[in-house]
């Protein structure tokens, strides 16, 4: 089955995307998906089936997997104890290839990152010693969780408790160019979610007409442009009104939406329920006042 190319949208003031799951709030299923990002999962406990391109492999008591970019992969995690936790770190290519290699000094974490793309499954000692480190994410700021992850980083690349599950991995389920072209329109969408989406703009930076760009992605990621470009705008909104007690009204224009009705019936599709329940629910009476509901 062919997968599914999946956004990751992260963060335009950090260079990772952290979440954590416990059993009462599980990850939402993704499917069969693949996407440009590295990934790396913890997995506190439970027993469960790693499905990683061609390879399938159970594991108990829970797993630590790190993933190079472009590997289709299903979801990790299982729901066999209340106190189960899964912790995704997700980042973009740039960060680890072109940010990290500047340095001399991390070898031993650049030569992971290459060993990566073979798709790495930590052992059970590993996995128990560097679990403290992967719960400590949820109590850390941006510059705490960088931190925190390069010490990962460091004591992973020390290891030889690991299991490479591909000598090396070809993604031959989409082409190269379709690879590139789908990370381009992602990068322009994260440039331009504030303003203006042209699909004529992006559509002749791609080398494609309009409509020939309309079928290719919606052959690539399974939905409507539109569709995606409208979920990606809510979830930066949420980014914002997470991070400052926002108006509304800023928040509607920052995430690139004009009409206050379209915002909300959006906000609801994606979030079940509207921008202004949401803040309540956050905030309570420290919610700044508004017109918009």
């Amino acid at each position: 089955m062919k997968p599914i190319l999946e956004s990751i949208n992260v963060a335009v003031d950090t260079s990772l995307k952290i979440e954590s799951y416990a059993n009462e709030n599980h990850c939402a299923s993704a499917g069969w998906h693949v996407h440009p990002e590295y990934e790396m999962v913890y997995v506190k406990n439970g027993s469960g089936i790693l499905r990683i391109g061609s390879q399938k492999k159970a594991y108990s008591n829970g797993v630590l997997v790190f993933l190079g970019g472009n590997i289709p992969h299903a979801d990790f995690g299982n729901r066999d104890h209340v106190d189960n936790l899964e912790i995704v770190i997700q980042f973009k290519k740039e960060f680890l290839e072109e940010k990290l290699k500047i340095f001399p000094e991390l070898g031993k974490i650049n030569a992971l990152i290459r060993k990566s793309k073979q798709g790495l499954v930590f052992g059970p000692e590993v996995h128990n010693r560097l679990g403290p480190d992967f719960e400590r994410f949820g109590d850390l700021d941006h510059q705490g969780k960088l931190i925190n992850l390069l010490s990962i980083l460091n004591h992973l690349s020390r290891e030889t408790s690991y299991e490479p599950l591909f000598d090396n991995f070809a993604l031959d389920n989409f082409k190269k160019d379709d690879i590139k072209r789908l990370e381009e329109i992602f990068e322009y969408v994260n440039e331009h979610y504030s303003g203006t989406i042209s699909v004529v703009e992006i559509s002749t930076q791609l080398g494609l007409t309009s409509n020939s760009f309309c079928r290719f992605f919606k052959k690539m990621t399974q939905r409507t442009f539109i569709d995606f470009v409208n979920e990606f705008r809510i979830n930066k909104a949420l980014e914002f009104f997470n991070t400052n007690n926002t108006l509304i009204t800023e928040v509607m224009y920052q995430s690139g939406f004009n009409d206050p009705s379209y915002f909300s019936r959006q906000f609801k599709k994606y979030q079940g329920t509207t921008p202004s329940t949401y803040l309540k629910r956050k905030y309570g009476n420290l919610l700044l006042q508004d017109t918009l509901l």
